[in-house]
């Protein structure tokens, strides 16, 4: 896992076309979101930002992403253009869920919480999820 959170959003992309058991080429992905095989390969060595919404919805229902492809990709676009996650976005700017997110985020950045708190917390969600709690 952490060599996909060090990959880049178009590394990732080209890894999940080349993975696909379609054989997909350049010109597959370009004419499924309606580019040109540059503009797909320029997206995929970097060259070129993330997708916009409209092409990324379509690129994640052709190659068939999995919510976890899904969440990576997201948060891979975002780094790249220094931005919350599109998939977050409303909830961390206009929620009081996001309101506390954003502060536990800077009492992190302060010291005052670190990564253990963080694990302990995840482990808490996770658990509640599966409904062991």
């Amino acid at each position: 896992m952490r060599e996909k959170k060090n990959m880049r959003y178009g590394q990732f992309l080209r890894s999940k076309r080349i993975a696909d058991s379609r054989e997909l080429t350049l010109r597959d992905i370009a004419e499924e979101l309606g580019v040109s095989v540059s503009f797909v390969s320029d997206v995929e060595q970097g060259r070129r930002k993330p997708y916009d919404e409209e092409k990324t919805e379509k690129l994640v229902e052709f190659l068939q992403f999995t919510e976890e492809d899904i969440a990576l990709m997201y948060d891979l676009a975002a780094r790249e253009n220094s931005r919350i996650p599109r998939d977050l976005d409303d909830i961390m700017m206009y929620s009081e869920a996001g309101e506390m997110a954003r502060f536990a985020l800077r009492m992190t950045k302060k010291g005052v919480v670190n990564d253990d708190d963080w694990r302990r917390f995840i482990h808490y969600i996770k658990t509640k999820e599966a409904g062991d709690d």
